[in-house]
């Protein structure tokens, strides 16, 4: 899953519901068709407006524990900077987004419920609340209901400290293309 700058906002500008690329941090999100069980295999990319700032590894599927799964699409302001469960720096959800239920046990992701749109609580951050670590991490556990989380934490670090002038953030979200 290696894109060019050129084919990510090729692609975000066809993208449901875009508006515009936006003018400060914004996040572009690749939801991997391998959907590995239990794995980091998606990706996300921190842009300044049309300007490429950084790349790494997520996840924007459910955990062992979730059953959120956010819909592909434009999600514009939708983040702000503020604390995951008042224990680590994130981008916390301050704005209602599309979102489907997926209660199925068989480690896919398959969401058969209507859309929703709501807050939910689908917050972008890390993997583990000691976020000054330098690691890596390859299985997601319990760390998203629903959230988007990145797991290398030098990178999570990074993408949060370079975004902080942007008051509200943006992300869109694709299927891998």
């Amino acid at each position: 899953m290696q894109y060019t700058d050129e084919e990510i906002l090729a692609k975000a500008k066809e993208t449901v519901n875009f508006n515009g690329i936006p003018k400060g941090h914004w996040l572009f999100l690749v939801r991997s068709k391998a959907d590995a069980n239990d794995r980091f295999d998606d990706k996300v990319y921190l842009f300044k407006g049309e300007i490429f700032v950084k790349a790494s590894t997520c996840t924007t599927n459910k955990g062992n524990k979730g059953t959120a799964v956010i819909e592909p699409g434009w999600n514009y302001e939708v983040y702000k900077h503020g604390k995951h469960k008042s224990k680590m720096d994130a981008l916390v959800q301050c704005k209602s987004i599309p979102y489907r239920r997926d209660f199925t046990a068989d480690k896919k992701t398959n969401p058969s419920t209507k859309i929703l749109t709501d807050i939910i609580g689908v917050n972008f951050h890390t993997c583990d609340y000691n976020v000054n670590q330098d690691i890596v991490k390859t299985n997601i556990g319990g760390w998203s209901e629903g959230c988007i989380v990145c797991n290398n934490l030098k990178d999570y670090r990074f993408i949060i400290s370079a975004s902080q002038a942007t008051k509200l953030i943006s992300f869109c979200l694709v299927n891998e293309f």
